[in-house]
């Protein structure tokens, strides 16, 4: 009987000290998320060209219009860059200027919670499906084009493509730069996901490389508790622990490792200008409820371009189901990476402006 009392008592004490060991430690985590990170990257500042258009929920989304043609004859061309939580950096806003001396004006516009755009109140404010809703609302109040050629990059690609999926008669072309995987993800009839590999295998003319890795690193940088208590408190109250400034210069400096890793060769980087969006790279990448738009996307007649690069992360299938799904063209660039413009600047330029000025239709 006393054998079992003192088990019983030692028990209970390591327990007690079970939970007060968790209690400190906990404490020591929280504190620990109070410290401030620190800003490696100057904020982003307008350009002389900056603009903004005000949108109908009373956010600003800002913008620079390249202008091509004053005659208004060609469709206007809208860029959308990567991320979620990217921005338009100055490098491809020189680029496109020498595309818009084929007479097409150019429409380059920081997506609702980055760049020079306002920041939402909360987290969850932020959605794939308000981007496409921004979108429309350009288009149609903003720009007020009846049509429009359509660029997307990365993130913006999968943006660009339900777009095209659900207003067709909006886009004359279309253009994919490095889109990311086509969501939701493809899957079977019996519902498990479809092995993209043995769907679009990588033909032998096409040698891709593998990109510098940087996302290891990045991802363990991503492991601080300042981090994980901001994405808690987000994901599970809709609250922003960590400003919105804050969080942007994390993913600011977040950006300026892994981009290292998004180019044939890291000497051809670009410097980051500061106008990564933290809470919207969060939470505009979640795709739950949407729907699959491949059947859609038979059914169109849009020329499409799509481009890859040969160090890019992206898989050639899941880049290349954008091709066939589209009846599009497809251009492997030789020695450019995710970012194709940074280092095959020239060669971007004039591939796009070969596809947006050829009349055939294809």
């Amino acid at each position: 009987m006393e054998t079992n009392k003192k088990k019983k008592s030692l028990f209970k004490s390591i327990i007690k000290n079970l939970i007060v060991a968790i209690g400190i430690v906990l404490l020591i985590f929280i504190i620990w998320s109070l410290i401030p990170l620190k800003q490696t990257v100057n904020p982003i500042k307008p350009r002389q060209d900056t603009e903004y258009w005000m949108m109908k929920e009373g956010y600003k989304i800002a913008y620079t219009k390249i202008s091509g043609d004053s005659s208004g004859s060609k469709p206007a061309i809208v860029f959308l860059h990567g991320g979620p939580g990217g921005y338009i950096h100055s490098a491809i806003i020189e680029l496109m200027k020498e595309v818009s001396k084929n007479g097409y004006d150019i429409y380059l516009y920081d997506q609702i919670g980055s760049g020079l755009s306002d920041r939402l109140p909360k987290p969850r404010d932020y959605s794939f499906e308000r981007h496409l809703h921004d979108l429309n609302e350009i288009i149609e109040n903003q720009i007020k084009e009846k049509k429009i050629i359509l660029i997307g990059h990365s993130y913006g690609g999968i943006l660009a493509t339900h777009f095209a999926a659900n207003h067709p008669d909006k886009i004359s072309k279309l253009i994919l730069s490095s889109p990311g995987d086509l969501q939701p993800y493809r899957t079977k009839p019996d519902g498990t996901m479809a092995d993209m590999n043995k769907l679009y295998p990588i033909p032998s003319q096409y040698k891709f490389k593998a990109p510098l890795e940087v996302f290891e690193q990045t991802e363990r940088d991503f492991l601080q508790p300042r981090i994980i208590m901001s994405m808690f408190c987000a994901l599970t109250f809709n609250f922003k622990w960590a400003s919105d400034k804050e969080f942007d210069d994390y993913t600011n400096t977040m950006a300026s490792k892994f981009t290292k890793g998004m180019v044939a060769d890291p000497k051809n980087v670009k410097p980051e200008e500061g106008g990564a969006g933290g809470y919207s790279h969060g939470f505009s990448n979640f795709y739950g409820n949407l729907p699959d738009v491949r059947s859609n996307l038979k059914q169109l007649n849009i020329p499409t371009l799509v481009l890859q690069g040969q160090y890019d992360q992206g898989e050639y299938a899941s880049v290349y189901e954008y091709a066939d799904l589209l009846k599009g063209k497809y251009v492997f660039v030789e020695n450019a990476g995710h970012i194709i413009w940074w280092d095959k600047g020239e060669e971007y330029v004039y591939t796009i402006s070969n596809f947006i000025n050829d009349s055939s239709g294809k």
